[in-house]
């Protein structure tokens, strides 16, 4: 152990011996001269890695720019707080139109980003330009008589049924040069099933496919061998007929009280009711008959033909939009009781003797009719009730038919007839009938 031990103390002696002549030969400072070297410390920026995007049949990215990088989705913005991206609906509309047709471009088109989650109501249509998809869905708004705004540079449209269901849709590029196009509609309010039958007739529409569907209710009795009358199934219903019609009328007088209160819930049922008892199909033809002859001729009991006039007014300090909406509903739902009214006693016979005997008509009625078919591009749904309104008195009373003839009502007529030719089926059909009888 000794021997070893000297051994390695020599070698030590000797290995430094060496250092020292190398450091002596080559000027060089000792270790203990001689710190520990470090890199000079900088500020450095730490970048993400480039992502790897690649473009399927749904899921699209945007176009890159001369600069190879790709360009972040449109709509896609950072959260400062985060640094993530996120999608951000802004709830602006520009460039609304009421007399044009949807003109849409593809390169206007949003790209739909990846986690944006659709309703269940679209569809992916591929290789056909976006131009031809609202081209397509436009006609179908106009064929089922669908009030319609459209925002060309956002590829959306604002959307109402007669019935009252709000509705929207949008266009977005499901991928490059807009191919596929999506076509997404998102119900506002309004019954579910009567939007369902609605969304099912646009959706085939902007795919193609022509098939028959209706937004509205098929008002037409089915042909049966003999007469309803007659049907054994009916005997027993037809014996309580009259007591049908007394339950009718007794429920004009809810529906007064209800026409007079503060809430517009209340009003809306008010006049729903109103329009179904007015109606021979979806009441009898004995009860819309005796319902309509007390709301049009005037009942002194409870006075609802003027709370029911009174609901066709503009208010135009309505300036809240919540105002303007429940405005327009009971103004549309008062032109269609007018409607159903009007043609059930004209059809009887009563309304030609109440013309010539009452100047409601003639002061009230005839101008508030004119008024809201000045404004179809406006109110197309309540501009084609005022006509059919229109239609019933024309062809009841020489008198009202040369007082609404004084009015230069042609042109508005005619206003009102290429619009509806152009967005419209029932305002185009109805303004048709009225310049038939004009000329």
């Amino acid at each position: 152990m000794s021997n070893k031990s000297n051994l390695d103390k020599a070698e030590r002696q000797n290995g430094s011996k060496a250092s020292a002549t190398t450091i002596q030969a080559f000027h060089m400072r000792s270790e203990a001269e001689v710190g520990l070297e470090q890199p000079a410390m900088r500020a450095v920026a730490l970048l993400g890695g480039p992502t790897l995007t690649v473009p399927g049949p749904f899921l699209g990215v945007s176009k890159p720019n001369a600069t190879g990088l790709l360009r972040p989705p449109i709509g896609r913005t950072a959260d400062p707080a985060t640094g993530r991206a996120s999608f951000e609906v802004k709830q602006e509309w520009s460039g609304l139109t009421a007399s044009s047709a949807w003109d849409v471009k593809g390169e206007v088109l949003d790209m739909l980003p990846e986690d944006f989650p659709l309703e269940r109501t679209h569809r992916y249509i591929s290789g056909v330009q976006a131009s031809v998809v609202a081209a397509r869905i436009s006609e179908s708004l106009r064929s089922h008589s669908i009030e319609a705004e459209f925002d060309c540079q956002k590829a959306k449209a604002k959307c109402k049924t007669q019935d009252y269901v709000s509705f929207r849709i949008r266009l977005y590029a499901g991928g490059e040069n807009a191919d596929p196009v999506i076509v997404e509609v998102q119900r506002r309010c309004g019954p579910v099933s009567s939007f369902m039958v609605s969304c099912r007739a646009i959706l085939d529409a902007a795919e193609g496919k022509v098939g028959h569907h209706a937004s509205t209710p098929n008002k037409k009795i089915p042909a049966v061998a003999k007469s309803v009358r007659q049907m054994k199934c009916l005997q027993s219903v037809l014996a309580k007929q009259e007591v049908l019609v007394d339950d009718c009328i007794a429920d004009l007088g809810r529906i007064a009280s209800l026409l007079k209160s503060d809430r517009f819930d209340q009003n809306v049922l008010a006049m729903e009711n109103l329009c179904c008892l007015t109606d021979p199909i979806r009441s009898s033809g004995a009860a819309a008959l005796r319902v309509s002859k007390c709301v049009i001729l005037g009942d002194e009991q409870s006075e609802i033909r003027e709370e029911v006039r009174a609901l066709t007014e503009r208010d135009v300090f309505d300036r809240d939009e919540v105002s303007r909406h429940h405005s327009h509903q009971l103004r549309q739902l008062a032109h269609v009781t007018f409607a159903n009214t009007l043609s059930m006693c004209s059809k009887s016979g009563h309304l030609a003797t109440a013309i010539k005997d009452q100047k409601w008509f003639h002061e009230f009625l005839i101008p508030t009719l004119l008024d809201e078919l000045k404004l179809a591009k406006v109110s197309p749904c309540s501009a084609s009730a005022a006509s059919r309104s229109l239609f019933s008195v024309m062809t009841s009373s020489e008198s009202a038919l040369r007082q609404i003839l004084e009015q230069d009502v042609m042109e508005t007529l005619k206003m009102a007839n290429e619009f509806g030719r152009a967005r419209h089926a029932l305002l185009f059909n109805e303004t048709a009938r009225l310049l038939k009888l004009c000329q």
